[in-house]
């Protein structure tokens, strides 16, 4: 197994512990994920990555991966990820009314 080899990518890593509140969960997978070969390392503030895909996506979901990790196990293995920094979105991002008020006509 290869260790992360480009400085940039362990500076990222320890910026990622340093930046972000990472649950006790997320640093284990953290530690666990820096003896593969990393490939890239993604961090969003707004929007989040996909649970299934990884794919990125603007809107907020009511689940919100934060920080994504490509890597790969082995040379010439498939690329793996790893999601961490899980949030929920707030109730009132998914109920957002029409601030217009909607004034009917009276039938004659």
């Amino acid at each position: 197994m290869r260790k992360v080899k480009s400085l940039g990518l362990r500076n990222r890593l320890q910026q990622l512990k340093d930046r972000y509140d990472l649950s006790a969960l997320d640093l284990e997978v953290l530690r666990k994920v820096q003896k593969y070969q990393i490939k890239s390392i993604c961090c969003t503030t707004d929007g989040g990555f996909d649970k299934e895909t990884g794919e990125f996506y603007t809107e907020e979901r009511t689940l919100n991966y934060k920080v994504k990790i490509v890597y790969q196990k082995e040379p010439n293995s498939k690329l793996d990820i790893v999601l961490l920094k899980a949030e929920e979105a707030e109730h009132e991002d998914f109920f957002k009314f029409p601030k217009k008020t909607v004034k009917l006509n009276k039938a004659v």
